[in-house]
């Protein structure tokens, strides 16, 4: 039963470490795609502001706006920092 070569197997933690290292990658590039749009977005929203309201007072509905923008991105930011 000695006689029997044995196989080598190659270590998991080489596969477990490429997976990770390519999971991380797709989520950056996902950020940054992510964070293009919420850019686009929110300068998007800036001119459709501009259009609907008077201009009297449509700086008053961006800073609304923007608040709230702050307001659930700090929301996102803490949620995702507390798990």
């Amino acid at each position: 039963m000695d006689d029997e070569p044995k196989l080598e197997e190659k270590p998991s933690h080489e596969d477990n470490s490429f997976r990770k290292i390519i999971n991380v990658a797709v989520v950056i590039m996902l950020v940054g795609l992510i964070f293009i749009a919420l850019l686009t977005f929110f300068f998007s929203m800036q001119e459709a502001i501009s259009v609907l309201f008077h201009p009297q007072y449509a700086p008053l509905i961006k800073a609304i706006f923007s608040l709230v923008i702050i307001g659930v991105g700090m929301y996102l930011v803490k949620m995702f920092l507390s798990i």
